[in-house]
């Protein structure tokens, strides 16, 4: 009898990250919209001693059971990122553990909540919290191995077959789980009776539908494509005939609506039955149509796709911008906009409103609704741009992919600044985000089912392969992220607190949340030095080699933004940016700056892993490292030509064009030291690190020397760009000598900090190796 190893390394890490981000909306959404007041904390703890025990109704059980629900799958995840389906002991270790911290952080989100008042404090969530974390526990020691073996087969070779029925199932779960919510369940016969006479129950067809034409279609539209997805992935892979396929899917809308009888707030109507069968039809159709006629990745792929007439190559696309087409409609009907511009200034404010700040304010059930509507309003339009972007050649998919990746970000853009003059609509960021997301997951799923095989057959008995391609992920340490965040964290709290550093260094943290802003202040680091690397490493082919590096570094330096906007004042970001002139809403003007300002050091670091890559033998074309140029204009134009202070320009040599690339060689110069210090190197190659490092220094200095200004005279002061940075304050300027030794001990120190953020991500590529296996003669 073998033993169950449990999770892969693939598996566990999705359960850690899982578990991490479902641990971080957990502890959001419990403090959304974030108005937080300051209190006194005696009082906070007075009051949180005599927080109350609410007697429930039916509507505020249903309030109970979602606290309840949401502490299952947190407890649930972190078993599994714990001790996978491992042994016994393992399990009862990560059970003692994990009972007590999610009572823990269940008061510790109570007690916070405190602090924002708009928050509900009762010993009620606290009971259900901590239940909903024993669950969990239970939940896994019961189905947790299962559910480890299900998880695993994502990594392994199957068919679409086998794809199909998994999305197919975690589907199914999804559509079970959000037609009992709100959860508010009732077995007594008088109150279905109160439903009955409220007209929660309609068994006539077409009787309970909207009185407005165009509301009745949207919702018998949105009822039958619920459904649609679920009798495709039952028909996809030819098994089941149509008839089947149509008639599980009716089979199970027709239980759900049954048992919706006995939710209180849920309404049982025939006529959603009516829709499914409609969109069941519309399922089977398509499931049965594509796995007759989805080409398939094997060597002659390319010569089907050429052989496709124009009108077939192009047919998704085209439907693509029609279900666009679609989207508008819905989602500006009835199109009375109003263009006065106080209105729309007015409406503006939507940009200042924190994630998922306006679902707080509805029901629970009412959230998701508006989650799943918005997202799965925008799947298709992803999976019509991935089956569009799959049947044309390999020369055509990098251009077509960077074209639908840029389209389902614009098309929620659209939506939501349309809605902003649309008195009857609400604009909101969080719908933009969760439309976005909805067409990444709909891109991803049906290019993850068209590059799966239509049948996995066993290999013979009798094959006998000589060499079997073996494709194993690099080592990276599971903790090297905590670490790094960790020490990163204390270095930046040292050097905040220490009274020898820089002025501007010790006003970086925010008074009112210095530990959080510590943290971000890590995050930021960790993403500056990491994604660069990680977007090296893409294989990306056509025009994609031109576009990858603007777009990626588009997401660099908003993401950066974003970051460091959460984690210091805006005094500190006005220091280097400028404070906005242009009055723009919101942080745009200030964030456009901060992009152009990240974009420098992201193209370096960018350039660093691509030249050690390729001296490490990786064949790379010319258009990795051109295009880095326009870039670096880009950056100059933002930073140096249209920069709103002088707090930069000041410091750099004249003439600027030449000072900025001097400062652009004295980055890479660091930047490959710290590469060649972080990426693997054979043995008799590894004296490179050593050289590369110690050559830096003095080459560093050159480039600073030529970069910066010799000579500034400001503050009835004269002193140099170098001792304007790295003194104590602008009373205290350290002299020449001291300056260049801080300098020289500030430069390894980044060197090192840089490959110890790095070194995994050089590692973290996927090696392919053969082993042999000796044929008859």
């Amino acid at each position: 009898m073998t033993r169950n190893p449990g999770l892969n390394v693939n598996a566990r890490a999705l359960m850690r990250l899982g578990a991490l981000l479902y641990t971080l909306f957990v502890v959001y959404g419990s403090l959304v919209p974030l108005k937080y007041h300051a209190l006194p904390w005696g009082e906070a703890v007075a009051r949180f001693a005599a927080i109350p025990f609410l007697k429930l109704g039916i509507g505020s059980l249903a309030d109970w059971v979602a606290n309840l629900l949401l502490f299952i799958p947190l407890s649930f995840l972190w078993m599994g990122a714990s001790c996978g389906g491992g042994a016994r002991r393992c399990r009862v270790l990560a059970t003692l553990a994990l009972i007590p911290l999610a009572i823990a952080l269940s008061v510790g989100i109570e007690f916070t909540q405190l602090f924002f008042p708009q928050r509900t404090v009762s010993q009620n969530d606290i009971l259900a919290e901590t239940v909903g974390g024993i669950v969990g526990v239970v939940a896994w020691w019961l189905a947790g191995r299962r559910f480890a073996e299900w998880l695993q087969g994502w990594w392994q070779v199957h068919s679409r077959a086998s794809l199909g029925e998994r999305l197919a199932s975690t589907y199914l779960a999804g559509v079970l789980f959000y037609n009992v919510l709100p959860l508010d369940l009732t077995l007594s016969a008088v109150e279905i009776f109160h439903k009955w006479h409220q007209g929660k129950i309609n068994l006539v067809p077409f009787a309970a539908l909207p009185a407005d034409p165009a509301d009745a279609l949207y919702e018998v539209v949105t009822d039958a494509l619920i459904w649609t997805p679920l009798a495709l992935l039952w028909r996809l892979d030819g098994s089941r005939s149509a008839r089947r396929a149509w008639g599980m899917t009716v089979a199970t809308a027709a239980i759900l609506e049954i048992l919706q009888l006995f939710v209180y707030s849920r309404v049982s109507d025939v006529n959603d039955v009516l829709a499914a069968a409609v969109g069941a039809a519309l399922g089977c159709w398509l499931g049965g149509g594509w796995g007759r006629r989805a080409i398939q990745a094997d060597p002659q792929a390319d010569a089907a796709r050429a052989r496709l007439s124009p009108f077939a190559a192009w047919l998704p696309f085209a439907l693509a911008l029609g279900w666009a087409g679609c989207l508008l409609f819905v989602f500006w009907f009835p199109f009375d906009f109003k263009t006065d511009g106080a209105f729309i200034r007015g409406r503006l404010d939507f940009i200042h409103r924190v994630p998922f700040e306006v679902y707080y304010f509805g029901t629970e059930f009412r959230a998701v609704t508006e989650v799943l509507r918005k997202m799965l309003f925008f799947a298709p339009l992803g999976g019509l741009l991935a089956w569009g972007v799959a049947r044309r050649p390999w020369r055509w998919r990098g251009p077509l992919f960077a074209v639908s990746m840029l389209g389902l970000a614009l098309l929620p853009a659209a939506v939501e600044l349309g809605q902003v003059m649309l008195p009857e609509k609400i604009a909101d960021t969080t719908d933009w985000l969760l439309e976005w997301l909805g067409g990444l997951a709909g891109y991803g799923i049906v290019r993850h089912l068209l590059r799966a095989p239509r049948r996995v057959a066993p290999m013979p008995e009798t094959a006998h392969p000589e060499v079997v391609p073996v494709l194993r992920p690099g080592r990276s340490p599971r903790w090297h992220m905590p670490l790094m965040l960790a020490g990163m964290g204390v270095l930046f709290w040292g050097a905040t607190h220490a009274s020898f550093m820089p002025y501007n260094v010790r006003e970086l943290l925010r008074d009112d949340i210095p530990l959080l802003s510590v943290l971000l202040l890590a995050i930021v680091c960790y993403w500056m030095a990491a994604w660069p690397i990680w977007l090296a490493r893409r294989r990306v082919s056509g025009v994609g080699r031109w576009l990858q590096l603007p777009f990626g570094l588009l997401v660099y330096g908003s993401v950066g933004f974003l970051l460091l906007d959460a984690a210091v004042p805006d005094e500190s970001l006005y220091d280097l940016a400028g404070s906005p002139v242009l009055h723009w809403p919101g942080q745009w003007e200030l964030g456009l700056r901060w992009v152009a300002l990240f974009s420098a050091p992201g193209v370096l670091l960018y350039l660093a892993a691509q030249t050690v890559r390729r001296w490490r033998g990786r064949h790379l074309g010319a258009a990795h490292f051109l295009a880095a140029l326009p870039v670096l204009l880009i950056a100059y134009w933002g930073v140096v030509v249209r920069a709103d202070t002088d707090n930069l320009t000041e410091l750099m040599a004249a003439p600027y064009p030449l000072a900025f690339a001097a400062l652009c060689a004295w980055g890479y110069t660091l930047f490959l030291a710290a590469a060649l210090l972080a990426s693997p190197w054979p043995a008799r190659q590894r004296v490179r690190r050593l050289f590369g490092v110690l050559v830096s220094l003095p080459l560093a200095i050159l480039w600073l020397h030529l970069g910066l200004a010799g000579h500034i005279a400001k503050y009835g002061q004269e002193f140099s760009a170098l001792q304007f940075l790295l003194s104590r304050d602008r009373q205290h300027y350290a002299s020449t000598a001291v300056i260049w030794l801080r300098y020289g001990v500030l430069h390894m120190l980044v060197i090192a900090a840089l490959a110890s953020l790095q070194w995994p991500h050089f590692r973290a590529t996927q090696r392919l190796q053969g082993q042999t296996a000796h044929a008859p003669h």
